[in-house]
């Protein structure tokens, strides 16, 4: 079971903030954890005296995980009678993503939840620009909840953990390794080989498709390693597409229909670097399911040895 025990979650009370609800509440519960709403006034932030803009009543958030519990979420989260801890939290500062950052090392949460819809707006916390700025520079472990998925919060049955076997990808894929135990999610390491459509410089007459077939069998290999260290109570799956990273992630996780990507916020410098910080502010960005960002280095969700 990962270690968390206060879960953040900024809202603006916009649509795409209330469809990140029902995770950061089934988070909550799965994590026993405390979960702290924060709005942040800024001169960016809606009219704070508008009642559409005002948070829940406590009531409404037990209400709430009951409906999910009576559902199919229930074999997701365990039923316990403890009541919901939550705390609401407003602030102010100069940006939006000032003030989130700040309160979460201040506050030291284990995960920020972030609802995000992509678009711009004045109106919107969670613009485009301001979650790739959360996600490059947030300390703490961050889960993006597109609005645009097709499936409610529930049961994790699929988690999808793209790897360059780096050290952050590791780090990610222990992560990722820790829930699929807890949940009895199927966890898949996949590996995205580099997409060569120029001549070679040493050989003008020739394409790089020969260097990557002979990539393949080390890569999956690799894999292999990987899975065979997951442990024999998680089902693990391996695979090796080639293409551009980012689409290339998104397009396994649509066919495989994943409920969870896991990421790194980068992966090791150097030219044969394929998760860069970009590829995950993309895939966090398009994604259609939930995007577990971790940062490559200090924080960590897992349980103490």
């Amino acid at each position: 079971m990962l270690r968390i025990h206060k879960i953040l979650f900024p809202t603006d009370f916009s649509p795409a903030s209330r469809a990140a609800l029902d995770h950061a509440l089934l988070w909550t519960e799965l994590g026993d954890a405390e979960l702290v709403l924060l709005h942040v006034l800024s001169p960016r932030t809606a009219d704070p005296f508008n009642p559409a803009h005002h948070f829940p009543a406590p009531e409404e958030f037990e209400a709430r995980l009951h409906q999910l519990a009576d559902s199919e979420m229930a074999l997701f989260v365990p039923k316990t009678e403890k009541p919901l801890r939550i705390r609401q939290v407003v602030r102010r500062a100069p940006a939006v993503e000032r003030g989130i950052l700040d309160f979460a090392e201040s506050d030291d949460v284990d995960l920020i939840v972030l609802g995000t819809h992509g678009r711009r707006g004045p109106a919107h916390l969670l613009i485009g620009s301001t979650a790739a700025e959360l996600l490059r520079r947030s300390e703490r472990a961050v889960l993006v909840v597109p609005s645009r998925s097709q499936r409610k919060a529930g049961r994790l049955r699929r988690i999808l953990a793209p790897t360059d076997f780096s050290a952050s990808a590791r780090h990610a894929i222990a992560h990722a390794r820790e829930l699929a135990a807890s949940t009895g999610a199927t966890l898949e390491l996949f590996h995205v080989l580099p997409s060569l459509e120029v001549p070679l410089p040493m050989n003008p007459g020739s394409f790089g498709g020969g260097i990557v077939a002979e990539l393949e069998p080390a890569a999956r290999a690799a894999l292999a390693e990987l899975a065979a260290a997951a442990g024999a109570e998680v089902k693990v799956e391996t695979e090796v597409w080639q293409g551009p990273a980012a689409a290339t992630i998104l397009n396994r996780a649509a066919e495989t229909e994943a409920d969870l990507i896991v990421l790194a916020t980068h992966g090791h410098s150097g030219l044969d670097r394929l998760l860069l910080g970009s590829v995950t502010e993309k895939v966090a960005r398009l994604s259609s399911c939930p995007v577990l960002v971790l940062p490559a280095h200090g924080w960590s969700l897992l349980p103490e040895a």
